[in-house]
């Protein structure tokens, strides 16, 4: 398994966003719905409880969501990040000032 992450085919439950085909992650019709809670998170003084009741997911949810380096292009593996083939939904730029406001909060 850690030979496949390492080559990028990811092996787990496709995130939100993400259809799982042929050991492939495409972007499916959520795909804006994970970039928009995204976001929604950085652009608004927003709390976790209330970022879950609006995209109707688990605080635990959210924070799993937020913290995947899958929506990156990548795949995270046995604490080994890979690159993958598959198409990212957020920048480099978005995810790590999400992961800035995650810390603070």
């Amino acid at each position: 398994m850690s030979k496949k992450a390492s080559i990028g085919i990811h092996m787990s439950r496709a995130p939100l966003g993400y259809s799982l085909k042929e050991n492939k992650l495409i972007q499916n019709e959520d795909a804006s719905k994970a970039h928009s809670l995204f976001k929604t998170f950085l652009e608004q003084e927003i709390s976790l409880t209330d970022l879950s009741k609006k995209y109707n997911l688990s605080i635990n949810g959210i924070k799993k969501i937020l913290k995947n380096r899958t929506y990156l292009g990548e795949i995270k593996f046995d604490g080994k990040i890979s690159k993958s083939s598959h198409e990212p939904i957020i920048s480099q730029d978005l995810f790590f000032a999400v992961q800035r406001k995650l810390e603070k909060k």
